[in-house]
């Protein structure tokens, strides 16, 4: 099993039984370090137990057999992988369409409750994921499991809440033309509000030097080291939850909102502030209604690879 995100490739052997999904033999790969996927690939595989069969998902939308990566400039045609690696079948769907596959195998555990709600467990649910991009899945429930629906609702435009917001869009706008959400609820998104911020507040910005920038950022915000990483993260929190409460509205999402990606759990104090549901509230008339939603940050790491494995057994 793979997910192949657009920074990082993680790598597994999966066994799927009694609901569950078992994984071992995991490796995370970093894109940069290597010309294509074929070639990582060939090294999980030349290292690892033998497979016949691969479940990858990657992060762009999908047919299943070929998939143009958004945030990376590799394209994939899964029946030429297979052939070139022996493999008897490799399967692609979308990252996101494999976390919302995922969310049906997790645990207590795996979570960290922002808002109970009123679960409504066999009700629709949504995951909303932040990492490079922003991924979205709406999970419908049939058969004893939530099938997911692939989307591309990262790519919503984005639609500011106050006065600081509509600065934002003006200065974002500045930078691209059309504002989606993706282009603020992100890595590159924290890095562009670390920016937005200390012009606002006439700030150097040093931060930016970092060889991680959204990293480093993130991590100032979290520890008080820097006044405008302080507040770019305060904005991202809220925008988050803006995000998150209009698909919830759009969705009827009454099974829950799910926070997926590899930024949620690095910044759980964040949005276990104020910020995020603040903004996940701001729905005017359905104020009450969107805090009898459960919302909760998804802290498991491989929950994209469980995802693909299940797709895999489910799909087959």
């Amino acid at each position: 099993m793979g997910d192949i995100g657009g920074t990082h490739c993680r790598l597994a052997t999966a066994r799927c039984d009694d609901g569950g999904v078992k994984l071992s033999d995991i490796r995370r790969y970093r894109n940069a370090e290597y010309p294509g996927l074929e070639a990582i690939l060939a090294d999980y595989l030349g290292q690892g137990p033998a497979a016949e069969t691969a479940c990858l998902a990657v992060a762009g939308p999908t047919d299943g057999r070929q998939v143009r990566f958004t945030n990376l400039d590799w394209h994939i045609d899964a029946g030429a992988l297979a052939g070139r690696l022996g493999l008897g079948q490799v399967r692609l769907v979308n990252d996101f369409t494999a976390v919302g596959w995922g969310l049906n195998v997790l645990g207590t555990g795996d979570l960290a409750v922002l808002q109970a709600g009123i679960p409504a467990p066999e009700d629709v649910i949504v995951a909303v994921g932040a990492g490079t991009g922003l991924g979205v899945s709406i999970g419908l429930p049939r058969d004893g499991l939530h099938h997911p629906l692939p989307t591309e609702g990262g790519h919503m435009g984005f639609a500011p809440l106050d006065g600081e917001q509509d600065r934002l869009l003006a200065y974002m706008r500045g930078l691209y033309g059309r504002v989606s959400v993706e282009r603020l609820v992100s890595g590159p998104g924290i890095v562009d509000l670390y920016r937005f911020s200390a012009r606002e507040t006439q700030q150097s910005t040093p931060l930016l030097q970092a060889s991680d920038p959204a990293q480093a950022i993130s991590q100032a915000a979290l520890t008080g080291g820097d006044r405008a990483a302080g507040r770019a993260l305060r904005l991202f929190a809220a925008i988050y939850g803006q995000v998150a409460g209009d698909i919830a509205l759009l969705t009827q999402a009454r099974g829950g909102i799910y926070l997926a990606g590899g930024i949620p759990p690095k910044i759980l104090p964040l949005l276990a502030g104020p910020d995020f549901l603040a903004g996940f509230h701001a729905k005017g008339r359905f104020s009450d209604w969107m805090r009898t939603l459960p919302v909760a940050v998804v802290l498991d790491g491989d929950i994209g690879l469980r995802g693909a494995a299940l797709a895999a057994s489910v799909l087959a």
